[in-house]
């Protein structure tokens, strides 16, 4: 696969650039990023970051209300849509 083929250039590609000038050792970083950024869209489960936890929150609130007190909300709630409607 192509993507093994960039992951088995890189370490050559590093150490043949050792003792050359910036322009060269810049430009060879950069191919090495590029080729690790693929591989790690292309092949994310062998090559992509791996998150350090997973934090799930799960949470339900639940209110129970009598009908007296729903009905009182309700029409609380139509005041203030009414009130701002009018401006």
């Amino acid at each position: 696969m192509r993507v093994e083929k960039w992951i088995d250039e890189m370490v050559p590609m590093t150490d043949k650039v050792i003792g050359q000038e910036m322009a060269i050792v810049t430009a060879t970083r950069n191919a090495v990023d590029v080729r690790k950024w693929v591989a790690s869209r292309l092949m994310p489960n062998q090559y992509g970051d791996t998150p350090s936890g997973v934090t799930i929150n799960n949470q339900t609130n639940v209110m129970v209300l009598s009908e007296e007190r729903l009905r009182h909300l309700q029409e609380v709630r139509r005041k203030m849509i009414d009130a701002q409607n009018q401006g």
